[in-house]
């Protein structure tokens, strides 16, 4: 199953298996922590990754986008690996990024990486609020609701004695985190004491597969994290 629907304060969304999430009513995309141009940002200070991850990233996007009924677009910060990323797109990547952001009502929201960019023809917000949700970078700590990004989380198995790690969407009372959609962005184990300081304990956790998305669940009487396949 490559979409997963929940119903998340009165809102019918779809997580979808690249790690975009869907909000068919509203026809919206939302996606989070591309990290464009984070090779060539390394590349400057002589650590070099492989150059090609901004056009296969918004390719990637491009393709995605393409297959929904969507209106509206909203980049839910760290677009860009830095404040200058833009401006070190080559000329193709440069021309797809453009299309896309013109081919739909883009929303630009800033995150922690990208908090000063400025792109021609593009407005940023610090966040937004359609209806009862909050669309910011990083989730407060408040009783708002809330989608965001920042965290990159992961979930980590081990399965046969071998250690996998899986992007993932986390649900969590009122909050959403979506996974990084970016080619080299690493992730947080969603073990890791940052989301016991910053979730409620109860929490669903949607693990991207190559083509399927699973629904897992954390053991709260041990707290420890055995997960269990709800539906997959």
């Amino acid at each position: 199953m490559k979409l997963k629907q929940i119903y998340f304060y009165k809102h019918n969304l779809f997580l979808d298996v690249s790690g975009v999430l869907f909000w068919p009513l509203k026809k919206i995309a939302i996606v989070s922590d591309l990290h464009l141009e984070k090779s060539s940002y390394f590349a400057k200070k002589g650590n070099f990754l492989p150059p090609y991850e901004s056009f296969e990233t918004l390719k990637k996007l491009s393709n995605v986008l393409k297959k929904k009924n969507i209106r509206q677009l909203i980049l839910l910060g760290d677009v860009f690996h830095d404040d200058h990323g833009y401006e070190r797109l080559d000329k193709s990547t440069k021309d797809l990024f453009n299309k896309i952001i013109l081919q739909y009502e883009t929303k630009f929201i800033l995150g922690n990486h990208d908090k000063n960019i400025n792109i021609p023809n593009l407005k940023t917000f610090k966040k937004l609020k359609i209806d009862n949700i909050n669309l910011i970078h990083q989730l407060t700590q408040n009783l708002s609701i809330e989608i965001t990004g920042h965290y990159h989380p992961k979930v980590v198995l081990i399965i046969q004695g071998n250690k996998i790690s899986k992007s993932c969407f986390i649900v969590s009372g009122k909050k959403i985190i979506l996974p990084a959609f970016g080619k080299f962005t690493g992730g947080l184990n969603v073990e890791s004491n940052v989301f016991e300081e910053i979730l409620d304990s109860k929490r669903d956790y949607y693990l991207i597969d190559s083509s399927k998305i699973y629904h897992l669940r954390k053991n709260y009487k041990t707290n420890n994290l055995k997960l269990n396949i709800v539906s997959g």
